[in-house]
């Protein structure tokens, strides 16, 4: 069986080396860190480019200012003035030109501000991606997933666009972490919660912790300002699962879940997918975020016939052999992207 679940390539390997050498850094290299790093930064050329891509971006070129003599030097005549100066102006040429990229990705409607800085990650049809943050934060973004960070001294934001996360939040009561989806705020100060962006609802279902939940302006500019969530507002603790509305349609609930339902709705994360009764149509939707495979429900029926069991993301021959054998359901494959779902005769 095909298992969708892990397709980090070796950009995304070297990405969160990186990220993880930048927490280390922003509370100082033990001796035998440094020798590590050392190592890690002459294996390959891009190594050093991208940690000072890294370092500028996330506001640490003074911690790794502190550590320049680590850096092997293409030519060991020049002066230590000259040697100092070199990482932040490459930084600099590097910020610059991926400013200029980033932006063109996002739509002219993004909340940001032009001046800010963000690292833009993104998961295609089928893929997840394991994002860890400088402040040693944990992000599992799940399918077809956009996600913009900014971290500053005051506040910790990340803007989920499209799709789902569930992040593990770092203690840091002076510091936020704020999720923005479609305008609303959800922040908490260390816990651990997801959010998935639904076409009329933001669903958060919090794991650990307590998280509360504000609300920018439709055309509001996101600052520390705008991030500020009154201690009042609606708050979600553990064990509750929030239906968070879109602008205009309706009203914000929130309810218990059981640790099952819990499990259930986040089996993502171990790349699984698990129904406990839900319709063919429901459990078909669901199934169809992890694959460019459409399905064809052609009986009205058959989509309110109930499915269990467990499924891996993406394994378009395993589910249609269940649903054969265990559900009497019939799946024609017309083409390669193309699967429809009729009654067994």
């Amino acid at each position: 069986m095909t298992n969708v679940y892990s397709l980090n390539n070796d950009d995304d390997v070297m990405f969160e080396q990186a990220s993880l050498w930048i927490a280390k850094m922003d509370r100082s290299l033990t001796e035998s860190e440094q020798v590590e790093f050392r190592i890690w930064l002459a294996e390959d050329n891009q190594h050093q480019k991208l940690i000072i891509e890294m370092a500028s971006m996330w506001d640490k070129m003074d911690s790794l200012e502190r550590l320049a003599d680590l850096f092997p030097t293409a030519n060991k005549s020049e002066s230590s003035a000259n040697t100092a100066k070199w990482p932040l102006a490459l930084a600099a040429s590097l910020v610059l030109a991926l400013f200029v990229a980033f932006f063109t990705e996002i739509s002219f409607n993004s909340l940001w501000q032009e001046e800010q800085q963000f690292v833009r990650y993104e998961t295609a049809v089928g893929e997840s991606s394991t994002i860890y943050l400088p402040d040693n934060s944990k992000v599992l973004l799940n399918t077809d997933s956009v996600l913009l960070v900014r971290y500053t001294e005051d506040y910790r934001l990340l803007d989920l666009q499209r799709g789902e996360l569930h992040v593990e939040v770092a203690h840091d009561t002076s510091r936020p972490l704020s999720v923005i989806a479609n305008q609303k705020v959800i922040q908490a100060v260390g816990t651990a919660f997801s959010v998935q962006v639904k076409p009329s609802e933001i669903e958060l279902i919090v794991t650990d912790g307590k998280v509360i939940i504000g609300q920018l302006d439709e055309k509001q500019k996101v600052n520390e300002k705008s991030l500020l969530v009154s201690p009042s507002s609606l708050a979600v603790s553990k064990g509750e699962i929030a239906s968070l509305a879109t602008v205009n349609a309706g009203l914000d609930t929130v309810s218990v879940i059981d640790n099952k339902s819990i499990k259930q709705s986040l089996s993502w994360r171990q790349g699984n997918l698990v129904f406990s009764g839900e319709t063919l149509a429901e459990a078909m939707a669901e199934v169809s975020r992890y694959t460019s495979v459409t399905f064809e429900i052609a009986d009205e029926e058959l989509k309110q016939i109930k499915i269990a069991g467990r499924f891996k993301t993406g394994d378009v021959k395993g589910l249609i052999a269940v649903l054969n054998y265990n559900f009497n359901i019939k799946t024609d494959r017309v083409n390669k992207g193309l699967v429809v779902l009729r009654k067994q005769s």
